[in-house]
């Protein structure tokens, strides 16, 4: 069957402007094109904003919507795992992937032996898709494949605390407030939306980006 991936930097049908989301990406994007912005203001959903008809939506378009949740999603564990020391750590299994989910279960369990306790967690407050490629047919309906995209995130990591036993904190207090995350979000059973894991963030260390 002959089918198509869509891969493109601007998507002109995006109509929904306001989506749930959280974060970071290896980047393979194409900076001469225009990337679509989308705005953050509160938890992931997959159903899509109040009164739109999902079904009228194309595959990118549903794609692209899911990535972003489940990059909240992510944050939202994250949090919840190191606020939480009896959870279970597979629960990262379910947001993460790859280099990603290695490098947070090994800071988790490391900060878990040394009762270091977590508090918070992450804000995405601005995001952008820069580049995604997601498996349709020639019909424009979803087919199975691999999917990505990329995602680049301004972060308000404020809220998140780490304390040591003795009170004190076990993070640089001098931190920024706003840290650029650069994700890529894949899912290797699209089109199931829950197939879609975090999987990179190329951004450094405490890189800055500007909140809206």
């Amino acid at each position: 069957m002959a089918h198509t991936t869509i891969r493109r930097t601007a998507v002109a049908a995006l109509a929904a402007t306001t989506l749930l989301v959280g974060v970071t990406a290896c980047s393979d994007t194409d900076a001469a094109d225009p990337a679509v912005e989308l705005t953050v203001t509160g938890g992931p959903a997959f159903e899509g904003p109040d009164g739109v008809d999902t079904s009228k939506k194309t595959p990118d378009e549903l794609a692209r919507e899911q990535a972003l949740a489940k990059v909240n999603d992510f944050y939202a564990v994250v949090g919840k795992l190191d606020g939480d020391a009896a959870a279970p750590i597979e629960q990262l299994d379910t947001v993460a992937g790859g280099p990603v989910l290695d490098s947070w279960r090994g800071d988790i369990t490391l900060r878990r032996s040394q009762n270091v306790v977590g508090a918070g967690d992450v804000k995405v407050v601005d995001a952008k898709i820069t580049d995604a490629g997601i498996p349709v047919g020639d019909d424009g309906k979803a087919i199975s494949g691999p999917a990505w995209v990329h995602v680049r995130a301004c972060t308000d990591i404020s809220g998140m605390t780490w304390t040591k036993s003795d009170g004190s904190p076990a993070y640089d207090v001098n931190r920024p407030q706003f840290v650029l995350a650069q994700l890529t979000v894949r899912n290797a059973d699209w089109p199931d939306a829950n197939g879609w894991r975090v999987t990179s963030d190329a951004a450094g260390r405490y890189a800055p980006c500007d909140a809206p």
